[in-house]
């Protein structure tokens, strides 16, 4: 019996789609949603020694032909070759306005993922952050005041504060709370450590002919040998 390569396509797309951030809303329920003001969580530790709390990528946004975004892992960021970083480059150098747009739009940005406990649910949620509140994390885990703040005798929550600025969001007031605290119950810390998501998981490559046809789309077709030939 032959493989039926489309159908294999199709499957592939499906699981691409829901570990990269696609629009199912059963996925994207995962997520803490960050609401403007004061948002109050507990970052969780690590289910397994040998692995951090966190995940770390990179994530091209890239729009489609009918102009919703698509979030793609950056493959450099993972030690392979990466054909949307390749356009990437290769857009700036042609000083163009619109070819520096698309640049700027597909620029590999930083992305962490860790398990937190939604303080006014209850729930664990996968918190997705970038640099600035990243930073703001690890400092405190940095300071002498604070330490593991994951820690879940004498760990301190932390509050991101959002602050809109026109239609960019500031993150610079976030600190983790003075006082520490117990995360809750060994009850309720047993029950959140059963529900922690696979953040590691979700740092999920594509196949590479796949990466190449997406950054086909975005290259304009003068480029595109070019493109190919200094990757």
């Amino acid at each position: 019996m032959a493989i039926d390569l489309d159908a294999l396509r199709a499957k592939h797309a499906e699981l691409t789609k829901a570990a990269g951030g696609g629009n199912s809303n059963d996925f994207l329920n995962n997520f803490y949603q960050v609401q403007e003001g004061t948002n109050v969580i507990r970052i969780l530790p690590s289910a397994s020694e040998d692995k951090e709390f966190y995940a770390e990528t990179k994530i091209h946004r890239v729009p489609d032909n009918e102009g919703n975004i698509r979030n793609h892992h950056c493959m450099r960021h993972q030690g392979e070759n990466c054909p949307l970083c390749d356009t990437y480059f290769a857009l700036w150098k042609t000083k163009r306005k619109e070819d520096e747009d698309t640049a700027r739009q597909i620029k590999p940005r930083s992305r962490y993922y860790m398990n937190v406990v939604d303080r006014e649910s209850g729930e664990v949620r996968i918190l997705s952050i970038g640099v600035i509140l990243f930073q703001k994390i690890i400092g405190a885990m940095l300071d002498e005041d604070y330490g593991d703040i994951t820690d879940p005798e004498n760990g301190h929550d932390f509050k991101i504060i959002k602050v809109m600025e026109g239609t960019f969001p500031k993150y610079d007031q976030s600190q983790a709370r003075p006082k520490p605290s117990e995360a809750g119950s060994k009850a309720d810390m047993a029950e959140w450590m059963d529900s922690l998501h696979d953040v590691h998981g979700l740092v999920k490559l594509e196949e590479y002919e796949d990466v190449l046809a997406v950054s086909e789309e975005i290259t304009p077709p003068s480029m595109r040998s070019r493109v190919l030939t200094e990757a």
